[in-house]
């Protein structure tokens, strides 16, 4: 019997001869998987999966000034969709001070700021102020109990918070984020995780930051879909909007190249090129054969760009039909390919599969793909 819980999994049936001493009339194997919706991203290159869906890790040693460096660790931190140093719990308090411990760093920039409206300390993903550490340097304790104003928070190697009334003095800072992978709602439209804007049959999904124009392309892939294609102002204020919700505010790659097509854009998925809706002057000669979405601005313009560019991913895939998944009823053969209902898409319904062979053979099972949560499995 094997057990296991939240997996999407697909594997192969092999059978074989046993010895004559482990002959029986027949060998039922029993799988069970409680099976609930996977998480559809994974942490950003670099950083760790630690505990509860949550990814923890260095984005960049940076060189700026103490009072623009809380602000450069946001804006650094958004371009993965994260924030800087964020702490709740001792666990938290514990894993960041370790952290600056272990890469001999003398502070770590806190996500700490000051709400203009209520003039309280609260964090940079609007999270309140919830945990105090056992040690602060100075009257820094004291501080957080007052209206609160422009200092930089950090946390030392040994846990003790630190707070600079901050000034236009040049530091070197080590910028750490930290994100929550979100388990998405299982759909009843079709789009299992996707976005769905009710009138055009297709679902969106706007994904953490591409290295190029190809990764991009291959993500998309991973969920069943291509890169975005687009096809009328509903469709492209739509993206837009997404792109914006999921805090990609500098542009998304969508699915249009003008590789092998001369001057000419197609899209990956092989649609009609029937809309578009670039700046003005654009495509530009020598900007790049990819296209991106500027999500700056309220129109969603397009342009062209080089497609080695870094930008978070705009994918696109048909609804599914909505119907409840069943377990294939078998029989099931060698080599056969056994999957959970829904796969890779939905991991959402209870299953189990009997596996019988004839006396004198066992049954092995290749397991080909199997993801687990570490948070949770």
């Amino acid at each position: 019997k094997i057990i296991t819980n939240k997996v999407p999994l697909l594997a192969r049936i092999i059978s074989r001869q046993i010895s004559s001493r482990d002959r029986v009339t027949m060998l039922k194997l029993l799988f069970i998987f409680w099976l609930i919706q996977i998480v559809h991203c994974s942490c950003p290159s670099g950083f760790e999966l630690v505990r509860d869906g949550e990814c923890r890790g260095k984005s960049i040693t940076m060189n700026s000034y103490w009072d623009e460096v809380v602000n450069a660790a946001i804006t650094k931190c958004k371009e993965i969709q994260a924030h800087p140093v964020i702490i709740h719990t001792e666990e938290q308090q514990s894993y960041w001070a370790n952290q600056a411990s272990a890469e001999d760093a003398a502070k770590l920039v806190m996500g700490l700021v000051c709400n203009s409206t209520t003039k309280r300390w609260t964090w940079t993903d609007g999270s309140a102020l919830d945990y105090k550490p056992p040690t602060f340097i100075g009257g820094c304790g004291d501080i957080l109990n007052t209206n609160c104003d422009a200092r930089t928070w950090n946390i030392m190697h040994d846990g003790t918070w630190d707070c600079w009334l901050s000034d236009h003095r040049a530091i070197t800072a080590d910028i750490y984020c930290t994100t929550q992978l979100q388990q998405p709602v299982p759909a009843a439209d079709g789009c299992d995780g996707f976005d769905d804007d009710s009138e055009d049959g297709v679902c969106y999904q706007v994904g953490a930051t591409a290295e190029t124009w190809q990764e991009a392309q291959m993500n998309c892939k991973h969920f069943g879909g291509n890169l975005a294609s687009i096809h009328n102002l509903q469709e492209n204020s739509f993206v837009r909007r997404l792109a914006v919700s999921n805090g990609a505010m500098n542009g998304v790659f969508l699915g249009a190249t003008t590789s092998g097509k001369g001057k000419d854009y197609g899209w990956v998925d092989g649609s009609e090129w029937d809309y578009e809706n670039f700046h003005p002057g654009f495509p530009l000669d020598g900007f790049g054969d990819c296209i991106a979405m500027d999500t700056s601005l309220p129109a969603g313009q397009w342009m062209n760009k080089n497609c080695s560019a870094n930008l978070p991913v705009a994918c696109i895939r048909d609804q599914k039909e909505v119907v409840q998944p069943s377990c294939n009823p078998g029989p099931w053969k060698e080599d056969t390919l056994i999957t959970s209902p829904g796969f890779p898409f939905n991991a959402s319904t209870f299953w189990d599969y009997f596996l019988t062979v004839e006396a004198g053979k066992k049954v092995e099972v290749e397991i080909i793909f199997l993801e687990a949560n570490s948070c949770c499995d």
